[in-house]
């Protein structure tokens, strides 16, 4: 199992060097980050029915809690999300995109896609201590995630205000890490045929494949928005200048 979790550190490390991070870090007002936030919702509500299938397929006692920890430990957050999205809403001009047509429709299709494959991911596995291994996979993206995320949100001074994509919701994950530390212990101490090794390998490979599809959806709903904040303001300035040649000319 070791080996499996060696390979996800070294995705991870990979992982941050995904475009997105660096358009993130040019986004320098709570505006610009909620750019992203509407093309996430579909992953923030369908995580919770992924930590709770994957423990309702997990047998074994000893991974089961494995599993039942995961999903509390993250219980919850998509609430979190929500009240993120709602209150970064009031910063933007834009319609709130809350309707269930836009949330199926194209501007989120490689978000839901990324999780529907995380999702399929689950049924596949034919050990249960993949299940685990998938739960560490996504747990080490989430991390790089949330820890640039959240360095640009207090850049903005608007950490306090926010719940998901807040340095206290990172703080709540590091509060559980001595007891998945004795957890993950017990985890690598258990050995693993060829075969389910290599299926981990392959696993994780997949999953970061999905992350990776996951933020360029990010990518083009940032670059989008960010044009057409461009757009506004040049179309602002050009009325100011028509209203003060108007003015002048009166």
């Amino acid at each position: 199992m070791k080996t499996i979790q060696t390979y996800i550190d070294s995705k991870q490390n990979e992982f941050m060097n995904h475009p997105f991070f660096s358009i993130l870090e040019k986004l320098n007002s709570i505006e610009e980050i909620s750019y992203f936030v509407p093309e996430l919702t579909f992953w923030a509500m369908t995580f919770q029915d992924i930590l709770r299938i994957n423990e309702e397929r997990v047998k074994d006692p000893f991974l089961k809690k494995v599993a039942r920890h995961h999903r509390l430990e993250d219980a919850g957050h998509e609430k979190w999300f929500l009240s993120d999205k709602k209150y970064m809403s009031t910063f933007t001009t834009e319609q709130d995109r809350d309707d269930i047509a836009w949330l199926y429709g194209k501007d989120s299709q490689l978000v839901r896609d990324a999780a529907y494959a995380i999702m399929a991911e689950m049924y596949q596995l034919d050990e249960e201590i993949l299940n685990v291994a998938l739960l560490l996979t996504i747990e080490s993206s989430g991390h790089v995630f949330f820890e640039k995320v959240v360095k640009q949100v207090k850049k903005t001074g608007e950490d306090k205000n926010l719940k998901y994509f807040s340095s206290s919701h990172l703080e709540v994950e590091m509060a559980h890490a001595l007891f998945e530390e004795e957890m993950e212990r017990k985890v690598y101490e258990r050995k693993l045929s060829i075969s389910t090794r290599r299926e981990g390998l392959k696993m994780v490979d997949r999953c970061y494949a999905a992350f990776n599809k996951m933020l360029d959806g990010l990518v083009l709903a940032c670059n989008k928005r960010l044009l057409q904040a461009q757009e506004r303001k040049q179309n602002a300035v050009n009325n100011t200048a028509v209203e003060y040649q108007d003015n002048q000319a009166a």
